[in-house]
């Protein structure tokens, strides 16, 4: 006789996806319009030789009620159906070799998702170089890019192999695929995302350039000789930078004692040099501040303007969304508008110019490549031969910016 209880545990497979179902609006609701090819489902279940045959029945749910889509017979362990997606149960009639129902089982709940053929507008980067941070990350836009989707690169060396990122991230319509170096040999990939229902595509050609412009095989490559040394990041970005009074005399008890609130930075620059240890290049900036101050009788104002060049040091983080930058350099500081306002009126302006010594650091935050968050501290020195002044100042630096 059968072992009811043991032999008989229903299991839902599912086979192969081979292409999906549409859904469209319809006066009476939504309805599934089956196409050419079908997604097969398997119902399968252990096989017992006392067994005569097998009834099936299917249910859908329906505006939370069950109604029945399936009665099939069958001699097989198995039952081979093609649902539409939605929420199902299913439930086994086992009938012994008198042809007499011998046991029922109970109701098995499942599920059938709308599998997804995803499409590949665009991946960026579309290639890495030895010098670049690591990890290497590779973000994929497109349309229906499931949650659970996969990424992967397969080189086209004809090898068959699949390299699989160590890091995914699903967001909307984008796949964040993260890299080690470690992973990665020099050479052509094509870009491959694969949905859980198993529908996948791909697009190429993504890159990854040896340091001496030559292929792993020795066979001169498409690669520009020196190429991965020679081709800069560029960095600019702009923001909010207060000034923060230190010494001197222009920061003295009868002249601006306190933080000046207003005021704004730029900056811009290159990264020529990019190695393991960081990026190293130069930068151009500018920042402006407005002073003023309320002493008792009188009103003192000024408007600080500096510009300035230096080297520009970069290293990104164990964390790739985050950078650290330091700064040096030495430009030119003015000192304009410089004035005391009295009840009966405003004094002559008074100005300067001063060779202003420069330094920072910041931190980005890499929000969305190749956009970024900057928060950080510039410290500057002003000093000038015929002025005895040599007043020096910090500017606390929130940016946002493009580094491409």
């Amino acid at each position: 006789m059968v072992n009811r209880a043991r032999c008989f545990l229903a299991i839902l497979l599912f086979l192969y996806p081979v292409l999906g179902f549409a859904q469209e609006p319809h006066d009476s609701g939504n309805f599934f319009i089956e196409r050419t090819q079908r997604f097969i489902q398997r119902l399968s279940w252990i096989q017992d030789e006392a067994v005569f045959r097998y009834e099936v029945t299917i249910e859908a749910e329906q505006d939370g009620a069950y109604k029945g889509v399936v009665w099939e017979s069958t001699k097989d362990n198995f039952l081979n159906v093609s649902l539409p997606p939605g929420r199902y149960r299913y439930q086994i009639g086992v009938y012994n070799f008198l042809d007499e129902l011998e046991y029922t089982m109970d109701w098995v709940y499942f599920t059938v998702l709308n599998a997804l053929q995803p499409t590949i507008h665009r991946f960026t980067p579309t290639e890495f170089f030895p010098g670049n941070w690591g990890p290497w990350r590779i973000t994929v836009t497109g349309e229906n890019i499931a949650a659970g989707a996969e990424g992967s690169l397969h080189p086209l060396d004809g090898s068959g192999q699949v390299i699989y990122p160590e890091k995914s991230e699903i967001e909307g319509t984008a796949a964040r695929l993260t890299f080690s170096k470690k992973q990665l040999t020099p050479g052509l990939y094509e870009v491959y995302i694969r949905n859980p229902g198993g529908l996948e595509d791909s697009s190429g050609v993504f890159t990854v350039h040896p340091p001496n412009g030559r292929a792993q095989n020795g066979k001169e490559s498409a690669f520009k000789e020196n190429d991965s040394t020679t081709r800069p990041d560029f960095i600019v970005s702009a923001g909010y930078a207060p000034l923060m009074p230190l010494y001197g005399e222009l920061f003295r008890e009868d002249a601006f004692i306190h933080p000046a609130p207003l005021g704004f930075t730029a900056k811009g620059g290159v990264l020529p040099l990019k190695r393991d240890w960081g990026y190293l290049g130069a930068e151009l900036g500018a920042s402006w501040n407005y002073l003023k101050e309320k002493k008792g009788e009188y009103t003192i104002s000024a408007q600080v303007a500096e510009v300035q060049l230096g080297l520009l040091y970069q290293l990104r983080l164990p964390n790739p969304d985050l950078a650290f930058n330091f700064r040096l350099g030495a430009g030119i500081g003015i000192l304009t508008d410089f004035h005391f306002e009295h009840a009966d009126g405003r004094n002559d302006t008074m100005a300067g110019m001063y060779l202003s010594l420069d330094a920072g650091v910041s931190f980005q935050w890499h929000i969305k490549e190749p956009f970024f968050i900057e928060a950080g501290v510039d410290f500057t020195h002003l000093t000038s031969p015929g002025d005895p002044s040599q007043p020096g100042y910090l500017q606390p630096v929130l940016n946002v910016g493009w580094q491409f």
